[in-house]
């Protein structure tokens, strides 16, 4: 199933094909793949955001055993991780990115370009690479006085 709440933009050429819940004004860039199958689940927060071509893969197939096509049932599968991406509020996904499955993002936490999120990130900061790793911390107090001043703005 898929929820979608108030003011969400999904840019064109995405593809969906989990279960997915998009709280208060996320955007999803262009040519996004959110993927994982049905039993995976991913949830944005408000005022999170997806880069163009960024991939949150819930569900991912074991190489190593069985078959890792998604034509075939699940006993077929050998060790499927099937999971949630979770993007609490402000969070952001740079470009070309990969989220694999049960990874979750602290509200604030981003992602930058051309990075691959193996684990959790904390609250308010900022990681790159293959895998990520940790870069800076985010301004969290001028990023809520600004979310503060949209709603005054209603």
């Amino acid at each position: 199933m898929v929820e979608i709440g108030d003011n969400v933009i999904i840019d064109d050429f995405c593809y969906i094909s989990t279960g997915m819940k998009l709280h208060a004004n996320v955007h999803i860039s262009a040519g996004c793949k959110i993927i994982g199958g049905k039993k995976a689940h991913v949830e944005m927060y408000n005022f999170s955001t997806l880069a163009p071509n960024v991939v949150l893969s819930a569900g991912s197939d074991d190489y190593n055993s069985g078959i890792a096509t998604p034509m075939v049932p699940m006993e077929f599968k050998a060790n499927a991780i099937i999971g949630k991406i979770i993007l609490k509020k402000h969070c952001i996904v740079g470009a070309s990115s990969v989220v694999l499955p049960n990874v979750h993002f602290d509200e604030g936490a981003c992602l930058g370009a051309l990075s691959l999120a193996n684990k959790s990130l904390e609250e308010y900061t900022l990681h790159a690479g293959i895998p990520a790793r940790f870069i800076r911390s985010r301004k969290k107090e001028e990023i809520l006085t600004l979310e503060k001043e949209i709603k005054d703005e209603k």
